[in-house]
């Protein structure tokens, strides 16, 4: 009597939580799928795929079925029939009709053109991603830098539940080097293992990633490593997203498009945001005034790289990583309410680890 009691508890906060929140569209969701690759990204997690994504005439094609799942259609709702080698999805009302060498497909039996046709390859049905992703309510970009194809929704970010912030849920982060997964402490003292959906690289210029690694022998073996021209610093670089998320940030409050990577919240207001893009140290800010400021500052020189079209971000201790969750001087304009806390923060990039710890802040009422 007492699990049955527990059971509809539980199952009635799930409920609450997700109305709460703005879940109510379980069906949506962010996916990244790189050219080359047989894996993608789904909400933040790696899934792999039995054929990879490849382009042609232009256009980026996916294997029917991990298209179909990434967008959140249930499987029993993919059907192919070999006979008319037509493909069909349905999710949420809408049914798509594909066949293979026609560039004329079906919306709930309405006619549509697409400029390319599906198409089997190495015994595998491929769509092209575009028009499938836009035809369920998707938005599409395409990152040329990295061969990524991100679908994703516009978010509705909630407003912070008081003047400046949301609350700490995570005190600290272990992270390693070469390793997908964080060790997370919460606010309550427990643990728990964080799948980051990709893996935590030492990165640098190919100018000085030799020396690095010479000068740490055995810490960084293949694989936990990553060379680009982007920068000349020398940082562990980590998946931004599921790192926010997990030290307070809501999920509907982060939008990555590929490109831009905005996080709403910013000083006290649903609208306002800090906005960081591929490639670069800038970051955009708007206040809760309605004003934006442009800053290089943020990011310590570091810029936002895009690893397998997972958006990451250059740390070497708490301070960094804080420039975009809180600020340790103002107290009033961030993400969450925390501070760097100083006297434990630990780890070394030269021992290929790193640790994020922070504290809850005292709430401060804007002046």
């Amino acid at each position: 009597m007492v699990k049955k009691i527990l059971a509809i508890i539980l199952t009635f906060s799930l409920i609450l939580s997700a109305t709460t929140l703005g879940y109510a569209d379980d069906s949506k969701h962010t996916a990244i799928f790189v050219v080359g690759q047989s894996s993608y990204i789904q909400d933040n997690l790696s899934k792999s795929m039995d054929a990879a994504t490849f382009i042609q005439n232009g256009r980026t094609y996916v294997p029917l079925r991990y298209l179909g799942l990434a967008l959140g259609v249930n499987e029993n709702d993919i059907q192919w029939d070999s006979a008319s080698q037509t493909a069909t999805l349905s999710m949420n009302g809408t049914t798509l009709k594909f066949t293979i060498g026609k560039t004329t497909y079906y919306t709930n039996n309405q006619a549509n053109s697409m400029d390319v046709a599906p198409l089997v390859k190495n015994g595998r049905t491929y769509l092209p991603a575009r028009y499938v992703a836009e035809a369920f309510g998707y938005k599409v970009n395409w990152n040329g830098d990295t061969q990524a194809v991100t679908v994703y929704t516009d978010v509705t970010p909630q407003a912070p539940p008081d003047k400046w912030g949301f609350d700490l849920k995570a005190t600290k982060a272990e992270l390693k080097a070469g390793s997908q997964y964080a060790q997370i402490t919460d606010i309550n003292g427990n643990t728990y293992s964080l799948d980051l959906g990709q893996k935590v690289l030492l990165i640098s210029n190919p100018k000085y990633i030799q020396e690095y690694l010479d000068r740490n022998p055995g810490v960084y073996p293949e694989g936990s490593y990553y060379v680009t021209d982007k920068f000349d610093n020398v940082a562990l670089y980590v998946p931004f997203i599921p790192l926010a998320e997990a030290f307070g940030v809501p999920k509907e409050n982060i939008l990555w498009d590929g490109q831009h990577l905005t996080i709403y919240g910013w000083d006290g207001s649903k609208d306002g945001y800090l906005m960081l893009a591929a490639n670069s140290t800038d970051m955009i800010v708007k206040w809760h005034d309605g004003s934006t400021t442009t800053s290089k500052d943020y990011l310590n020189g570091m810029p936002l790289l895009v690893v397998n079209g997972v958006p990451m971000i250059g740390i070497t201790n708490s301070e960094n990583f804080g420039y975009v969750l809180f600020d340790n001087e103002g107290a009033y304009c961030s993400i969450i309410k925390a501070f760097e806390n100083r006297q434990t923060s630990g780890g070394n990039v030269a021992d290929g680890t790193i640790e994020l710890n922070l504290l809850p802040a005292t709430i401060y009422n804007r002046p």
